[in-house]
């Protein structure tokens, strides 16, 4: 019994089950309390995982700032794997505010953040994150992490696909958005290789619906004119 109870109870202290049921009144506050003295990353990781929405919510939003933290190294190994089930919560406004998190944290991915190698720039900030939102397209200062490079051309680029099929429409923004920041951000031959056929196989499989649902109506309307 007692092993039984053990299964039940998550890391995180977070029951689930039936045993979130019978206890939802009891553990509420406790549920709801963030352990503040973890380290920034153990903390995201946690409560990232979390059965509780609220805790998932408020953590999904500090991927980026969390990635930047911690480097890229600690963002490949430890804060990718958590975004599969995320990108497939069940809460619509996390899959919205994932989106918005997954460019800032490509570009920790991928890109050497790193201001000795943007010597041209008279500015503090030009081995950040923020620089590089700003200024995509500068290419020539860019240095890749080709392992990270990687993750995010199949990894990441395939949760934001995923995320343009999503059935609310503020999360299909979000993730187009954020496709659409990604672009100029990869390499330029990989813009065509990588990032344009996902909204043309989208507005593919949308013609298709739309020119399905045409036939059908069609097809509907002479069944109709023939028994008349």
């Amino acid at each position: 019994q007692q092993q039984q109870q053990q299964q039940q109870i998550p890391n995180e202290g977070i029951p689930i089950g039936e045993a979130a049921e019978q206890n939802n009144n009891a553990l509420r506050f406790e549920d709801l309390t963030i352990d503040d003295d973890l380290p920034l990353l153990e903390r995201v990781v946690r409560y990232c995982r979390s059965g509780i929405a609220l805790q998932r919510l408020v953590h999904v939003k500090m991927l980026a700032e969390t990635a930047e933290t911690v480097g890229m190294n600690a963002t490949l190994s430890t804060l990718v794997p958590l975004l599969h089930p995320l990108v497939f919560d069940p809460e619509s406004i996390i899959r919205q505010h994932l989106a918005s998190q997954l460019l800032p944290l490509a570009i920790v991915c991928m890109v050497v953040l790193d201001n000795d190698n943007n010597n041209n720039y008279n500015n503090d900030d030009s081995g950040t994150v923020a620089h590089r939102l700003q200024h995509p397209t500068m290419q020539q200062h860019v240095v890749y992490n080709e392992s990270g490079y990687k993750v995010v051309t199949s990894a990441i680029v395939s949760h934001l696909h995923a995320l343009l099929m999503d059935v609310d429409m503020d999360v299909r923004r979000a993730a187009s958005e954020a496709l659409a920041g990604l672009a100029p951000q990869l390499k330029p031959h990989d813009v065509s290789n990588v990032i344009l056929p996902i909204p043309l196989a989208l507005s593919q499989e949308t013609s298709a619906a739309e020119g399905g649902g045409g036939g059908s109506s069609s097809s509907s309307d002479n069944n109709n004119n023939n028994n008349n």
